[in-house]
């Protein structure tokens, strides 16, 4: 399978009009659909002997302690998945003596991905099968080593069948 992408035009720096716009990629996931937590215990399941409601409970409880663990300050490092970490969201104060508990809107949870499962574009990871598909030029020549693409691939990239967004998940940052 394909990683689907289009081009989006976005600002190089949001601050500074002046600098441009630069065509960024933005992946497209394939019928706008997650993978859910049943669907992972299947699998799991099925690979491991452990029965499917075993799975989900496990899944369930390392979710209940992760969000303890990172409410009580720490981050967590899952060995050969990455680690997970609190950001504080605000939007800032001129001085430093300025800023207070108040001025912090929210708090997000990141990931940062183990090198063991980290996809880079890189010869190695292209050879375990990684391509593109460029949904805005379908039959163009892709970032696939210039092999054209001749649109054959298993995934739709009109799921919908008619004009429309393809299924396309927005980017929040656009």
């Amino acid at each position: 399978m394909a990683i689907r992408f289009r081009r989006v035009s976005r600002l190089c720096d949001p601050t500074n009009k002046e600098l441009g716009k630069k065509v960024y990629p933005v992946i497209s996931y394939q019928y706008d659909t997650s993978a859910t937590l049943t669907e992972f215990a299947k699998e799991i399941s099925s690979n491991s002997g452990v029965s499917e409601g075993e799975t989900i409970s496990v899944l369930k409880d390392f979710r209940t302690l992760l969000r303890k663990t990172l409410l009580a300050g720490r981050s967590v490092n899952i060995e050969g998945l990455g680690y997970f970490f609190l950001s504080a969201q605000s939007k800032g104060t001129e001085k430093a003596e300025d800023f207070t508990v108040a001025d912090i809107q929210g708090l997000r949870v990141c990931f940062r991905a183990n090198s063991d499962i980290r996809l880079s574009t890189g010869t190695s990871t292209r050879s375990d099968g990684l391509k593109f598909k460029d949904l805005d030029h379908i039959k163009d020549t892709g970032a696939t080593g210039g092999k054209p693409d001749d649109g054959d691939d298993e995934e739709n990239p009109n799921p919908g069948g008619g004009p429309g967004d393809d299924g396309e998940t927005p980017d929040p940052a656009a």
